[in-house]
């Protein structure tokens, strides 16, 4: 009778079936199963161990059977004795009588062989028994491949490989041999020697398909990913049902960002083996890289479905649930991950990123402390648990406290050692939210800069051209200038530096785009890099990024925004470039001692904010960007009611992100709303519920009138967002970190915006932008007390919102949009801190350009 395919049954069904053939004495036919199931999963521990087992058996009963009668030895009917109750499967009586035989023969390999077949597979601890086989048989290769083997499924590591080389030292032409000591020397990490296993195993047979895919998992650990879809590819061509091959070769062209063909691979296994749930678990994760995340949910479910135990399904089910934005799923997700395995670590850390973005901080940071407990070695728990931070605070004094907490995790972090891969993916610092709360930030931001020094020696790295003085050495002498950033796509940073980019003097200077792994790639990015001499986005890992920075000898690195994205952050470590300028994409300093410039404006610092900057403070004389009216603007102005807004009262508008808006804030909208009775206050409730429900709740115990005046804005397309600005009467500017991009598209209509400038830049960006138009009646509050009256008076007075509509529109038109002596100034930067290096200095803090005639 045949032996069924193990693909007809699950793999753990067909090794039981295997196993009771074994212990029935049907050897013939569990070795057929132990064969077949390796062919499908060749690093299948088990099915190795047992067939290893019953090849020593039936080498070992030849052996006997054999064997000329021994005084010193068990007599050939004993003998014959024990293999029929082997064959019959009475292991209990076999082990008995082996032992009472050996209390008279205790030097007989084979009884000691035998014995340990018996207990092995009664489930007990065989080990001694295996090793006195093998002390009895020195020069015997197969006993010493089957202890490997035996010690491999233990985990003692270093002894298996101790065995295995014993075994080649007798039969070096054992290809299964060297092929499983690649196995070992892969599981201790030793992988230039785990290769070389392997490929010994293919010099010895070349069509051993099973050498090939373990010598591509070893390339893909080595990082020669192409080698390891060579060896993949050529172990499935070798065996075209190898289900395994199929899958670990779709891992690696995943690894390639070759998704497509990772699908069809994973596709190909799951068509040999319905019922592999890795492959149904991969397929998920690679639909997710490609944002079909219906897909990837369809497979993780169907994962579970096959195993709904494991966890590793669960949690790759969470992250696509919070790609999707189903937060309270996602953390189910993750609940029952750990409810399985409370001890995946992995789990608990995913878990608190999904409640940190529900708004639900305490909780999160319990979850990466969790975490950190269960892998103190891994620094990114420490860091999520330490360098937590909320979107949305409760109050002033919950601001502070988390401020406090924050510094003090840094010192923590300080003290800290461990590993950390892959910073970008792992560690982000949420500094980003610490520019909303009106506090300087430099202190905090250098402190953050020497914890991570601390804690990733990696990122400290120099290009060999960045040191010393340049020295231009091409035949192009232009200045080779690069912008670095995530978000040279269809978003504000683009909008802001677009202009820069298009209009630099190409006689002067060549423009090279260079977009991070996560950038996305739309109709704003393919402009991007019309408009460049040069594009290119980089490499996943932050070494390869560092190095492909460095091929291009680049004179000034100038990164649009650092603070916004871990990507851009971690890079910015690095000194890449010998001169290195930061934008005010996010306006706030870097902290990083790498960083030699934060390229601001004149207008919208305060006297003495050189002390609020790690880089030195270039003050352009105008708006330090170029900004093109390429805005979508409908020219018929939509009715209110097309909109979802009140008919009648005046509108004050703040479309702005929801954590801008500082507790402070709420007394000046408050004062608004009860100054005027018929108006209301228009907001955008954003695209997590969690923040809109903090500031609902922030307003029921400070401001509940507001939970009746305000009405919140659904997510709005561009045209449509337009047009809800057009319809305002008066915009309100956020105070502490007020309108950049809103300030410009409202601008298109000349739409007032009410502004209070503070202490820091990035509250007086609107007063700054009326001073570079020339606007003289520009509704700016001299105080913060003064803001809500001087909303109020400009919503009671319609003649002067129109008057002031028509000025503001056509300054705009002239000295905002499109402007090219901001381009100039910018240039005129560039040359002087090239020309700074090159005598090895820099340019002051405060420095400023004599204005370039246009």
């Amino acid at each position: 009778m045949a032996t069924p395919a193990p693909q007809t049954l699950t793999l753990d069904a067909a090794l039981q079936q295997a196993i009771a053939h074994h212990r029935a004495g049907r050897l013939r036919e569990a070795e057929q199963l132990y064969r077949a199931i390796l062919q499908v999963q060749p690093d299948h521990a088990q099915a190795h161990h047992h067939l290893g087992v019953l090849e020593g058996q039936v080498a070992q009963t030849s052996t006997v059977q054999s064997a000329p009668s021994n005084a010193d030895a068990p007599t050939p009917e004993q003998n014959n004795q024990l293999i029929a109750l082997f064959n019959g499967g009475h292991f209990a009586e076999l082990e008995a009588q082996a032992l009472a035989l050996l209390q008279k023969f205790p030097d007989s390999g084979f009884l000691w062989s035998i014995l340990s077949g018996a207990m092995h597979l009664q489930g007990k601890d065989a080990l001694h028994a295996f090793r006195k086989s093998a002390e009895l048989a020195p020069d015997d290769a197969a006993i010493h491949h089957n202890l490997g083997n035996f010690l491999e499924d233990r985990g003692c590591a270093d002894e298996a490989v101790a065995s295995y080389r014993r075994a080649l030292a007798i039969q070096p032409e054992l290809a299964d041999t060297h092929c499983n000591l690649g196995n070992v020397l892969r599981k201790l990490g030793r992988f230039e020697d785990a290769a070389a296993s392997c490929k010994h195993a293919l010099a010895l047979n070349p069509n051993f398909a099973e050498a090939h895919f373990n010598l591509g998992n070893t390339e893909r650990d080595l990082g020669r990913l192409d080698d390891a879809i060579a060896s993949y590819r050529r172990a499935v061509a070798l065996k075209p049902d190898f289900t395994n091959a199929h899958c670990n070769l779709g891992n690696v062209l995943r690894d390639r960002k070759q998704a497509d063909a990772a699908v069809a691979s994973y596709r190909r296994a799951i068509d040999i083996q319905p019922d592999l749930v890795e492959a149904h678990c991969n397929l998920g994760s690679v639909l997710r890289d490609l944002k079909q995340l219906d897909g990837a949910v369809a497979s993780c479910r169907r994962a579970l479905e096959i195993q709904p135990d494991w966890v590793e399904a669960h949690c790759r089910l969470g992250a696509v649930l919070y790609d999707l934005g189903q937060l309270d799923d996602a953390v189910a997700s993750y609940r029952r991950a750990i409810a399985i395995d409370p001890g995946h670590a992995d789990s608990h850390s995913n878990l608190g990123v999904a409640l940190h973005r529900l708004e639900q901080a305490d909780e999160a940071v319990a979850s990466h402390l969790r975490a950190w407990k269960l892998q103190p070695g891994a620094l990114h728990h420490a860091i999520r648990a330490h360098l937590m931070m909320p979107h949305i605070h409760a109050s002033v004094e919950a601001m502070a406290a988390w401020r406090d907490r924050y510094q003090a995790g840094i010192t923590t972090l300080m003290k800290a050692f461990g590993t950390l891969e892959d910073p970008v993916q792992n560690a982000n610092p949420n500094s980003f939210a610490l520019a909303y709360h009106h506090r300087c930030d430099r202190a905090l931001m250098e402190s953050l800069c020497r914890s991570f020094r601390h804690m990733l020696p990696a990122l400290t790295t120099v290009s060999p051209h960045a040191l010393g003085k340049p020295i231009h050495t091409k035949k192009d002498s232009r200045i080779r200038v690069g912008f670095l950033s995530e978000y040279l796509v269809a978003h504000t940073i683009t909008k802001l530096f677009l202009g820069f980019i298009r209009d630099l003097d190409r006689n002067k200077f060549e423009v090279i785009v260079i977009h991070t792994p996560g950038a996305k790639q739309d109709s704003f990015s393919q402009n991007v890099n019309q408009l460049a001499d040069k594009a290119l986005t980089l490499p996943d890992a932050l070494q390869l990024q560092q190095q492909v920075v460095m091929a291009e000898q680049l004179d000034v690195l100038f990164y649009p925004d650092i603070g916004m994205a871990p990507s851009t952050y971690f890079l910015a470590y690095a000194r890449l470039a010998p001169v290195q300028a930061v934008g005010w994409g996010h306006p706030d300093t870097t902290g990083l001692d790498t960083m030699d410039y934060f390229v601001s404006g004149d207008m919208i610092e305060p006297r003495q904010a050189e002390a609020h900057y790690t880089e030195a403070l270039i003050r352009l004389n105008r708006l330090p960007c170029c900004y093109y009216q390429a805005i979508a603007a409908p020219t018929d102005i939509p009715l209110r009611p097309t909109l979802g807004l009140p008919a009648t009262g005046t509108l004050y508008g703040c479309p702005q992100s929801l954590y801008k808006f500082h507790p402070d804030f709420d007394g000046v909208l408050l004062a608004i709303a009860e100054g005027d009775p018929t108006g209301h206050i228009v907001l955008l409730e954003g695209k997590q519920a969690a923040m809109l429900a903090q500031i609902r709740t922030r307003w029921a115990n400070s401001a509940p009138l507001l939970l009746e005046r305000v009405v919140f804005m659904p997510p709005l397309d561009l045209l449509s967002f337009m047009g809800l600005i057009a319809t305002m009467d008066v915009l309100l500017d956020p105070i502490y970190f007020g309108s950049g991009n809103t300030l410009y598209e409202a601008m298109v209509y000349g739409i007032p915006v009410v502004t209070w400038p503070s202490d820091f830049m990035r509250g007086r960006i609107v007063a700054g932008a009326y001073q570079q138009m020339g606007v003289a009646d520009a509704p700016i509050a001299p105080r913060l007390e003064d803001y809500a009256n001087l909303a109020l008076a400009l919503g009671r007075n319609p003649q002067r919102r129109n008057t002031l509509r028509q000025a503001l529109q056509q300054a705009a038109a002239r000295e905002l949009f499109a402007d090219a002596q901001a381009v100039r100034e910018f240039e005129i930067f560039l040359e002087a801190a090239l020309a700074a290096a090159s005598r090895g200095e820099k340019l002051p803090s405060g420095w400023k350009p004599h204005p370039p005639s246009v």
